[in-house]
């Protein structure tokens, strides 16, 4: 009778085992589906001998994100790990690292580290380099402060002149934690290999000092996400409100000192206030006069003309969402695009827990501060019955209609709540 217990007993144990594992296995699958279809790239589920991965480019930069099992105090734990390549490879062996205690017993028993002349700099970070004079003239003041951020921000990062990679305790499960991490470190990734950072390091104090926040290049926002999105600090970043950098399923919290809010808080206290005139003065497009006396929305503002107020050379996040807040936010618009995109989904992160479609629009095409452009993109919430009619459409110019919810300055995208196609019967 008690081994009949005792086997009763671990049959519905390993029930409930298997049960929670699936169903935290659900969790993290529509996670990753909800990240891959914001940054635009693929979702591949895995099986038993395959792990599952996110797998694209994400502004010209390589961007992969799977799992692996790392075995620590005596058991495994597992990790999601982050990869984010160069536009370039720079071919010239930099390393670099976190100092740890290891590091400096490395360093004491004679591991040829470089040190640039900068103490904070070079207490903190770990430095190897087979052109070590290469190495110290591509770490300028501005490039020393986007690493001391993002090991700060991310512990036990390995950053070299082609890639970054990271790997979060436990299986990000939460969408915005997956965004947030790979738009930093793509930015991050841009901003290493920018040519323009290289004209600015006589703008740029070394990091110790408090120095002001260089100028992004090409458009790119600053390279961290500082405080809360209800209420933006002088120097913003990120489309997203501030949410926590890594959920994990079945292993401990990280720890106070690895928590992304002491990192920014720092970060925060480094930067200095920006003068008002550091601020673009948000760009009022013209209403006709007989709008102008109606309501607050319009549909008389014109694709283009919004497209290339938010989005043109010059602006960084903060600038951009200010002019979208104050002149568009809420408007109605009639505009028309080419239909590059349609997807259906269960539940969207911008437009809500209801099902519907989502139909992307190419709107126009803006020049960066290079020699680059960008197309920017509506995004149109319509309903779910609308996917199998606009699916054969792709590649045509379709007019649609909406209200301006959301502006992405990260993905140059522009979200319109509440839509429907010209003349369709969704409309009606």
């Amino acid at each position: 009778m008690e081994i009949f217990v005792i086997l009763l007993m671990l049959m519905v144990g390993i029930g409930v085992a298997i049960a929670v594992t699936q169903s935290n296995r659900r969790k993290v699958a529509e996670a990753w589906k909800q990240a891959a279809s914001q940054l635009r790239i693929h979702y591949n589920a895995g099986d038993f001998l395959t792990k599952p991965e996110l797998y694209g480019k994400v502004r010209g930069c390589r961007v992969k994100i799977t799992t692996r099992t790392k075995n620590q105090g005596g058991g495994s734990k597992k990790f999601t790990h982050y990869e984010i390549n160069y536009l370039q490879d720079l071919r010239f062996g930099l390393s670099l690292t976190e100092q740890t205690a290891f590091s400096g017993l490395k360093k004491f028993f004679g591991a040829n580290d470089i040190e640039v002349g900068d103490p904070s700099f070079d207490d903190f970070v770990v430095v190897r380099s087979h052109d070590s004079a290469r190495a110290r003239e591509f770490l300028n003041p501005a490039r020393r402060l986007y690493v001391r951020r993002m090991l700060s921000l991310y512990p036990g990062a390995e950053i070299t002149d082609s890639w970054i990679k990271w790997d979060s305790r436990g299986l990000d499960n939460d969408p915005s934690a997956l965004l947030t991490n790979v738009k930093r470190m793509v930015d991050f990734a841009l901003n290493m290999t920018a040519e323009a950072v290289d004209e600015q390091k006589e703008t740029v104090e070394s990091a110790d000092a408090g120095s002001s926040p260089i100028r992004p290049v090409d458009d790119l926002e600053a390279v961290f996400t500082v405080g809360d999105r209800s209420n933006p600090p002088t120097y913003v970043v990120d489309s997203i409100p501030s949410p926590p950098i890594s959920v994990t399923i079945g292993v401990d919290e990280r720890t106070e000192e690895t928590t992304p809010t002491t990192a920014f808080e720092e970060i925060h206290q480094e930067v200095d206030e920006p003068t008002e005139t550091d601020r673009a003065a948000p760009t009022v497009v013209a209403v006709p006069q007989e709008e102008q006396s109606g309501s607050s929305s319009t549909r008389g503002v014109d694709a283009h003309d919004v497209c290339h107020d938010l989005f043109g050379s010059g602006k960084i996040s903060f600038q951009i969402d200010e002019i979208f807040k104050q002149n568009y936010e809420g408007l109605e618009i009639r505009w028309s695009g080419t239909l590059s995109r349609v997807d259906s989904y269960p539940f969207d992160l911008v437009f809500g827990n209801d099902p519907g479609t989502k139909a992307e629009f190419e709107l126009a095409e803006i020049k960066g501060d290079t020699f680059r452009s960008y197309t920017v993109k509506a995004v149109v919430q319509l309903p779910a019955e609308a996917h199998d009619a606009l699916s054969p459409r792709t590649g045509q110019t379709i007019a649609f209609a909406g209200t301006l919810l959301r502006c992405d300055s990260f993905l140059r995208l522009l979200f319109v709540a509440d839509g429907w196609t010209v003349g369709s019967s969704a409309a009606e």
